[in-house]
């Protein structure tokens, strides 16, 4: 049985929640922005020429070349937020 009074435990479990939901937020970012790349480029490619292939995987690599930057900086966010979390001491409502 916890010591801990049943704020202070209710506190911990809603941390370890948020911690949780955050990391499924930072999860579904990326697993989104792969899908918008792979449908930028599929499109930019039927768009010019859809029988060569060679032009769709160049148009995904340009794609992900230039999404990677806010990809990262999203995911620099979601870490610092997630530390937030984990550093703070006290839950004001």
């Amino acid at each position: 049985m916890s010591t801990a009074r049943p704020e202070v435990q209710h506190l911990i479990d809603l941390r370890r929640h948020l911690e949780a939901i955050l990391s499924c937020v930072k999860s579904l970012h990326v697993t989104l922005t792969a899908v918008m790349v792979e449908v930028a480029a599929i499109r930019k490619t039927i768009s010019e020429d859809p029988d060569n292939i060679d032009i769709y995987n160049n148009h995904l690599s340009q794609t992900i070349a230039a999404a990677k930057p806010l990809v990262d900086q999203a995911m620099l966010y979601y870490d610092l937020q997630m530390q937030e979390i984990v550093d703070s001491q006290q839950w004001k409502n």
